[in-house]
């Protein structure tokens, strides 16, 4: 009977898992809220729900699944990754920013989350700080051209033109369609 059970919350999670990434967050939450049903205790379930409702811009119920799953597993590093996205979009910088160093606590070759950390370091007008998260990221991930952007914002912030044009250039070599992109930061 167990493996019947693990076996559907798992499909459950995989149903909800393949609806957000085609963007359809409601959806998800269907498969996701069924599955929690039968597994109330999987912290990557709780993780998954607060994405799709981070999806629906429904921010501060996300933050409650993100806690529920942190605290079912502080080693969810997915999660403590996840809630600072969110807090860095409620613009709560210094909260997010404690958010990724657990993330990279757990896992300090996850290149999002040194970037993420950057922007919530950009967005508190610390860019020194940011660069060397931005650095950090770019030796995980050297031709990542969102980061690369977002270090030559933050040099261009402490006037340090040249060193930014080189970044910028650099963005240029990787993706040519760059231009046509919004900036990150």
């Amino acid at each position: 009977m167990k493996n019947n059970k693990e076996e559907d919350v798992k499909r459950l999670y995989s149903k909800g898992n393949m609806f957000i990434e085609s963007g359809k967050f409601e959806d998800a939450l269907a498969y996701l809220d069924e599955a929690i049903e039968m597994d109330g205790s999987n912290s990557m379930l709780w993780n998954l729900k607060g994405f799709a409702l981070y999806g629906l811009g429904r921010f501060k119920d996300s933050l409650i699944c993100f806690d529920k799953a942190i605290e079912m597993d502080g080693s969810n590093a997915k999660a403590w990754y996840n809630k600072g996205v969110v807090l860095l979009e409620m613009k709560r910088f210094d909260d997010a920013i404690r958010c990724f160093d657990k993330a990279i606590e757990m896992d300090g070759r996850d290149a999002g989350a040194w970037n993420n950390k950057g922007v919530a370091l950009y967005r508190l007008k610390r860019f020194d700080d940011a660069i060397r998260c931005f650095d950090k990221a770019l030796r995980i991930n050297p031709r990542d051209v969102k980061v690369w952007r977002n270090k030559g914002n933050a040099l261009v912030e402490l006037g340090m033109l040249n060193e930014a044009v080189k970044c910028f250039n650099k963005v240029i070599e990787i993706d040519a369609n760059s231009s046509s992109r919004m900036v990150e930061v």
